[in-house]
C-alpha cells in the first residue's frame, strides 16, 4: 500500500519524531511511505532521507496557509497514493482532499486542546474531520476525551493509539563514558537533564528552580538542557539569578538525543499541560529513572506508580528536588526505577502494535469485496 503522511512541519519535536517511528514501521511492513510537509522541510529532513522516505516541503503563504491552498491541491493530485495518514489538524489540507483515498484516511491528533485555539475552532475542526477521516486517534486517554467533550460526534469515530517507541539497547559503562566525553560531562558528575522547547508551557522555570534547590544539598551536580525556543534568554537570566549558571549546560537542538540520555542520571521533567509527554517515555526507553511534575496531560497514563518514577501533578520544587536527590544518592533505586519504567513502557507503547492498530484503522473504511457482493 502507499501511503501519504501530511504533517504540519518537519521540527524534530515529539510529534515529528512518532511520525517518523510511525512510517518506520509501515515500510518495515512492506508499504510504501511518503511525507508531504505543508511547511518547508526541516531539520528532520536528513532522517527522512535515512530511512528512504521521500519528502516533499511547501511554502507555507498567508495566515493559517490559505494562500498555500491550491499549490497543497496540486501537490496532493500529483501524488500517487492509496492511504492518507494526517499528523495533526490543518482546516485548509483537509479541504484539499477532496475525495482522493476516500475510505483510508486516519487523523492522528498529538495535541492538547485548552489554550492552544479556542474551543469554537476545535469544535470546527473535529466537525470537519468527521466527515473527512474513517478514524481519529489520540496518543493518551487524557487527550482524547478532551477532543470528544468538546465534539461528541467525534466519539464513534476515535481511539487512542499510543505513540510508537523503539527501546534503546542497555548503555554500557564504555558508551556512558564516550556520551558524557561528547558532550562535555566530567564522568563522575551527578547529571539531571531534560529536553524540550523553551516554551512556557514546559515550565523549564521549575526545571531550573528544582535545579537549585538540588545543587544546594548536593553541589556539584550539573544539570543538561536539551532544546532551544523563545524563552531561552529569560530562563539563561533565571539560571543566573538563581546564581546556579554554572551548574547548567545549554546544549541546543540535538538532532541525535542518544547521547543526552545516556549522560543523565535523572530526567526532570515539568509542564502545564501535555497529550503524551514524549521527554521523559524517551528517558524511560533509555532506563533513565525519572522525577516529573505535569499538572494536565497524558503521563499518569504511563506512570501508574512510583516503582515507574516519580510523579505530581503539582509543580511542588520542595518534592521535586527530594525526589531528585533520592536518586542522585541511591544507585540502586535509580537503576531499579530505570529497568522497571523501561519494561513498562515495552508493553504500553509498543511499536508492532502501534503499526498493527494504524493498519487495522486505514483498512476499516474500506467495503470487503464479498460486502459489496452482498448488497
Amino acid at each position: 500500500m502507499r501511503i501519504l503522511n501530511i504533517v504540519q512541519c518537519t521540527n524534530l519535536g515529539g510529534m515529528e519524531r512518532s511520525t517518523l517511528l510511525s512510517m518506520i514501521g509501515l515500510q518495515a511492513r512492506g508499504h510504501e511511505c511518503r511525507l508531504l510537509s505543508l511547511n518547508p522541510l526541516g531539520p528532520l529532513a536528513p532522517e527522512l532521507q535515512a530511512h528512504g522516505i521521500p519528502a516533499i516541503g511547501l511554502p507555507y503563504r498567508g495566515r493559517g496557509g490559505w494562500r498555500s491552498l491550491p499549490l497543497v491541491r496540486r501537490t496532493l493530485r500529483s501524488i500517487q497514493t492509496d492511504a492518507v495518514i494526517m499528523h495533526g489538524q490543518n482546516l485548509g489540507a483537509m479541504l484539499a482532499l477532496g475525495d482522493q483515498c476516500s475510505g483510508r484516511r486516519v487523523l492522528c491528533q498529538y495535541y492538547h486542546h485548552t489554550g492552544v485555539k479556542p474551543p469554537w475552532q476545535w469544535r470546527l475542526i473535529y466537525r470537519l474531520a468527521a466527515r473527512r477521516f474513517n478514524a481519529i486517534t489520540f496518543p493518551s486517554d487524557f487527550v482524547r476525551l478532551e477532543a470528544e467533550a468538546l465534539c461528541p460526534r467525534i466519539r464513534p469515530l476515535s481511539s487512542t493509539l499510543r505513540d510508537p517507541f523503539l527501546l534503546a539497547r542497555p548503555v554500557s559503562a564504555a558508551e556512558r563514558a564516550c556520551a558524557r566525553a561528547e558532550l562535555g560531562v566530567p564522568l563522575d558528575a551527578a547529571v539531571v537533564g531534560n529536553a524540550g522547547w523553551l516554551i512556557p508551557r514546559k515550565r523549564f522555570d521549575v526545571f531550573l528552580r528544582v535545579a537549585a534547590r538540588v545543587c544546594s544539598a548536593r553541589p556539584g551536580t550539573l544539570f543538561l538542557i536539551a532544546g532551544d525556543g523563545p524563552e531561552r534568554n529569560a530562563l539563561r537570566s533565571l539560571a543566573a539569578g538563581l546564581a546556579i549558571e554554572g551548574s547548567v549546560r545549554w546544549l541546543g537542538w540535538q538532532a541525535d538525543l542518544t547521547p543526552f540520555y545516556r549522560s543523565l542520571d535523572v530526567l526532570l521533567f515539568n509542564s502545564d499541560w501535555d497529550a503524551m509527554a514524549r521527554t521523559p517515555m524517551e528517558a524511560m526507553s533509555h532506563g533513565v529513572a525519572v522525577v516529573a511534575s505535569v499538572r494536565n496531560g497524558g503521563i499518569q497514563e504511563m506512570i501508574t506508580g512510583p516503582e515507574f518514577g516519580f510523579l505530581t501533578g503539582d509543580h511542588d520544587e520542595e518534592w521535586l528536588a527530594s525526589r531528585v536527590v533520592m536518586l542522585i544518592d541511591d544507585a540502586g533505586l535509580r537503576e531499579r526505577s530505570g529497568a522497571a519504567a523501561r519494561a513498562r513502557l515495552a508493553a504500553f507503547s509498543d511499536a508492532e502494535a502501534h503499526t498493527d492498530r494504524l493498519l487495522e484503522l486505514l483498512d476499516a473504511g474500506v467495503p470487503r469485496p464479498e460486502a459489496a457482493c452482498a448488497r
